[in-house]
């Protein structure tokens, strides 16, 4: 059985003075998966097979590895392994890794068969319950072997190329270390587990830097895009990174979704896969947030939920916030919202970032600034409204030099001398009326 909820948007709190709990979808929770072993008893690694549809799941307590669908039925079996840990794929060569701890080894399966195809092979020094293992695009394969606190690096035929790392405190050493990765920039992160950190490494194994704090034995990490997801595994936590290791901010932690997660994957529909061992099941979580911002936003604004909009606008990054597109959506809020200051800041924005509607914007701040000209002049602050005016006819609105002459006369004492005008236009009339029934009277005399 699988169980599913439905999507459900999570709002988070801050996490530091810099970070944000970022807003998520729930999209899926797998527990029971079907079989002679229906449920699952702690799984650890994960990898999505985006071009096969497949979902390989490492069940480390049932000994076995799970071949789903992405709906979450069983597909197959790999049974037999002796606790399986780390899972990668390499689909331009058709391989599967299965990293078997106890078995102190990583073991090759052909992607679409599942048959075995050999292992990986060191050349002096064995694994030693390794743990976690990274496909490069080159198909240059990373594993982090665990017991000997080390990463190994093999070529494309199970060869071992290079291996860094030993127990210890230093830059270049770890302590029993579970996840490793190989980032966008071609850098080697290592999960360094017990000392609580990530590490940072050139294609060769040489240290650059070191980020993570407040991490409790973190273990596994992947890449979406320019970010980086970090299952925090006491702290029941994913945290998200820029490449850099500067804290963007935390999934799951406010909602206490999570227990003890351990691998994760993001595949290619912007679903982040994560093996919550805890609580000895699967959930699929929706980024697709995070890489079409403005179409998240424009569905919220599109169902009439304001709020929500503003929610997850707050937590977007500054450089997000600016985008022309985000702009857009956030100017239709203000008006919306009816807020008239808030629409002429946005629209000053957009007239300056907005090159492809420019000429739209400035017609817009013409009409905006007008408007804000006569609610000015109707509380009489007419030198601030003339300001606005003045402003609107030099972005095209000739109507509002006209509003701008009349106040300009107003604010000269032309009020108290448009009354004494309508005094003697009146006194000018009544002469003439006077005038014209006198004449008249007079011919009817005569006649």
């Amino acid at each position: 059985m699988v169980r599913r909820m439905l999507p459900i948007i999570l709002f988070g709190f801050f996490l530091t003075s810099s970070a944000l709990a970022l807003v998520f979808r729930i999209d899926a929770v797998f527990e029971e998966v079907g079989g002679e072993i229906p449920l699952l008893d702690y799984p650890v690694g994960i990898a999505v097979d985006d071009a096969g549809g497949r979902v390989f799941v490492s069940d480390w307590g049932n000994n076995r590895v799970l071949v789903l669908d992405k709906a979450g039925k069983l597909l197959r079996e790999i049974r037999d392994l002796k606790s399986p840990a780390g899972l990668a794929l390499d689909r331009e060569r058709g391989r599967l890794f299965v990293v078997e701890q106890k078995g102190n080894r990583v073991t090759v399966f052909d992607l679409e068969t599942l048959s075995p195809r050999g292992s990986l092979k060191t050349r002096k020094t064995p694994l030693s319950e390794p743990r976690g293992i990274w496909v490069a695009q080159d198909g240059t394969v990373y594993v982090a072997d665990t017991g000997r606190s080390r990463i190994v690096a093999f070529g494309v035929q199970g060869e071992e190329l290079f291996a860094f790392g030993r127990e210890g405190m230093g830059d270049n050493e770890f302590y029993q270390p579970r996840g490793v990765a190989y980032d966008p920039k071609e850098r080697i992160w290592v999960v360094d587990t017990l000392h609580h950190c990530v590490k940072v490494f050139d294609g060769k194994g040489n240290y650059l830097f070191r980020f993570g704090e407040g991490l409790n034995q973190p273990r596994y990490v992947g890449f979406f895009g320019d970010l980086a997801f970090l299952s925090d595994y006491r702290n029941h936590r994913i945290l998200v990174y820029d490449l850099q290791g500067v804290l963007q901010g935390a999934i799951g932690e406010e909602e206490k979704l999570f227990s003890f997660p351990e691998g994760l994957w993001i595949d290619g529909e912007g679903k982040l896969w994560v093996a919550d061992a805890g609580n000895n099941r699967i959930v699929r979580i929706d980024l697709g947030y995070l890489a079409h911002p403005e179409e998240y936003l424009k569905t919220l604004l599109a169902e009439g939920k304001d709020e929500e909009f503003f929610e997850v606008l707050g937590r977007l990054s500054p450089e997000v916030c600016r985008r022309p597109e985000i702009g857009r959506l956030l100017f239709e809020a203000y008006r919306r919202r009816g807020d008239l200051e808030a629409l002429i800041a946005q629209a000053e924005e957009l007239f300056l970032s907005d090159e492809e509607e420019r000429s739209r914007w400035k017609r817009t701040l013409g009409e905006l600034y007008a408007e804000r000209g006569r609610i000015l002049a109707g509380q009489g602050s007419f030198e601030e409204a003339k300001g606005f005016l003045l402003r609107s006819f030099r972005y095209g609105r000739l109507a509002s030099l006209f509003s701008y002459l009349w106040l300009a006369f107003l604010s000269a004492g032309g009020e108290y001398l448009g009354i004494l005008l309508l005094f003697v236009l009146l006194g000018v009339l009544l002469f003439v009326y006077l005038r014209l029934r006198a004449e008249r009277e007079r011919r009817w005399r005569r006649w």
